[in-house]
């Protein structure tokens, strides 16, 4: 590919130079060759971060809040949620309430926060977050697909791949934070050399969906799980953003 050089990151702030970054070596996974450079995240961190995810699962309408109704839907889909709620010993019908008979996401930290921070000890996360992370894994990773499928006609081409990790470059020629070279390089990929043969794995001149996201699913739920966001979700968000704004 030969657009930058590989180099560790941080996440989940971005700008930062070398010198101005306090790292730590964390493994991502057993299943994982390498390991990655990143700020240290807490128990009590990603505790808050898969609640969120969870919280926004059940805010069906996303209006901010939670109410009876989408409680029930949310439980009823995933039982998890109801023996997460139940074991931090609330009522489904009276402790997790509000005076106008919706949650907020301060009052449903609040609520839910000490006993997050438990499980996420014990077992390394939320069972009640699994489901929602795949689904944002999954919308997000379909996102950033289709942002590289310059063409839209369902596959992303050599050219394709690498217009978009040269973009990802800085003008040092490293990858850039929060980018889609950052979740490349994580996911065990050198974004610089091989990466279109790395990813097309039927080895045919083009990369499919679902080669990309069998090749990215897992790095991108572990990002999701720490950070709430798979890296170069948030820039193509933004760009369709900008677009339908000067549009719509």
């Amino acid at each position: 590919m030969g657009c930058c050089a590989s180099a560790s990151t941080v996440r989940p702030s971005s700008g930062r130079t070398q010198e101005e970054t306090d790292t730590t070596v964390t493994l991502l996974e057993d299943t994982l060759a390498e390991t990655v450079t990143t700020t240290k995240v807490t128990a009590g961190d990603r505790a808050v971060t898969q609640l969120k995810l969870v919280f926004d699962s059940i805010d069906a309408d996303a209006d901010g809040t939670v109410s009876k109704e989408e409680l029930a839907a949310a439980i009823e889909k995933d039982g998890s949620l109801g023996a997460f709620i139940e074991e931090a010993g609330l009522s489904l019908n009276t402790d997790l309430s509000s005076k106008d008979g919706r949650v907020s996401w301060e009052e449903f930290q609040k609520d839910l926060k000490e006993k997050a921070v438990e499980e996420v000890r014990l077992t390394g996360g939320l069972a009640a977050a699994e489901g929602p992370a795949h689904e944002k894994v999954m919308t997000q990773l379909k996102g950033i697909f289709d942002s590289i499928d310059a063409n839209q006609d369902g596959s992303v081409s050599k050219d394709e791949l690498a217009v978009k990790l040269k973009a990802d470059c800085d003008e040092h020629g490293l990858i850039k934070d929060g980018t889609f070279g950052q979740l490349v390089e994580e996911a065990g990929f050198n974004p610089s050399f091989r990466t279109f043969d790395s990813l097309n794995t039927n080895s045919d001149d083009r990369i499919t969906w679902e080669e990309f996201e069998k090749n990215l699913r897992g790095t991108a739920t572990l990002e999701v799980k720490e950070f709430g966001e798979v890296a170069g979700a948030v820039e193509v968000e933004e760009r369709a953003s900008v677009a339908c704004w000067g549009c719509c």
